[in-house]
Order: C-alpha cells, then structure tokens, then sequence
C-alpha cells in the first residue's frame, strides 16, 4: 500500500488523485475504457456502471422510489422513462452485443 505524500489533502473522497483531490471525468473515463479494453471487455464508459448496478437493483426486487432516489433523480419518473422496461419486465434491445 503507498502511503500518501507531503502533497496529499484530505477530501474525504473514496476514489481521489494522488494530491486526494477529486478525480478529473475525463482522464478518469479515458482510465476506465483503457482498462476495460485491456481485460478484453471491449470500450466501456463509467456511466455504464451506473446503469448495470441500477439495472441489479431493480432485478434484486429494489422499489423503483428507492432505486430513483439512490440515483438521485429529481422525479421517480425520471427512473420509470429510464428503466421502466426492467420493472414491466419488457425487452428492449440491449446496447451491448
């Protein structure tokens, strides 16, 4: 394990650069598809994270309400129009092959 140097600052941040600042999106997401093309998993984009652990939640039988608030949606039907089809249980085409 490294120990953080002279220059770190406690944000209290989970995932943090080696200052502990916030992490950038964009050297983050560049990060993120290079390590996901290296395991053989294709591109990949971090908000497709977002989407599979939703998408877990609902199969899990989590109530739509908690699910749109974990997410932080302003509107449960921000959620529905988003995820409906999981709930309904309705297929729809699935961007990954």
């Amino acid at each position: 394990m490294t120990r953080p140097g002279p220059a770190w600052r406690d944000y209290g941040l989970i995932f943090a650069s080696e200052t502990g600042a916030p992490l950038d999106p964009e050297n983050f997401s560049r990060t993120f598809a290079k390590l996901c093309n290296r395991a053989g998993l294709g591109h990949w984009h971090p908000h497709e994270l977002r989407h599979s652990g939703t998408s877990l939640m609902l199969a899990q039988g989590t109530p739509l309400h908690v699910v749109s608030e974990i997410l932080g949606h302003a509107s449960i039907t921000i959620t529905k129009d988003v995820y409906g089809h999981l709930v309904e249980g309705t297929a729809r085409p699935s961007p990954r092959p």
